[in-house]
């Protein structure tokens, strides 16, 4: 009997972070709203932590609060790629460039998951 291909483990293009910021989203039409806690932070996207669930393929507006910064950051529309029982995923899709800087900064000052 012949064992089971090994799965491939499909390579990111950017590295993950641990993190544990507090964050909000909500969708344009605000028919999906509610707070979780942000736990892996990439360049392109999030794990997110919450009682609120949002359906695949939503777009929803980010506001992640890091810890020491005044300004939360705003990600202007994130994809919600995958559901679990209480997290989601998200793809950043629309950001403004001084918020990426801020992303890009924050994943090189913290060691990567992967």
């Amino acid at each position: 009997m012949a064992l089971p291909a090994p799965r491939s483990h499909e390579k990111r293009r950017h590295p993950r972070v641990r993190v544990q910021y507090r964050s909000h989203f909500s969708s344009k039409n605000r028919m999906v709203a509610g707070d979780g806690d942000l736990q892996d932070l990439s360049q392109a996207g999030c794990r997110i932590k919450s009682q609120v669930t949002a359906p695949a393929g939503s777009e929803l507006e980010l506001c992640v609060f890091v810890d020491g910064d005044e300004n939360p950051l705003v990600i202007d529309v994130a994809s919600v790629r995958w559901v679990r029982s209480d997290e989601f995923g998200l793809s950043f899709t629309q950001v403004r460039p001084p918020v990426q800087r801020r992303i890009t900064d924050l994943c090189r000052k913290l060691a990567p998951l992967d």
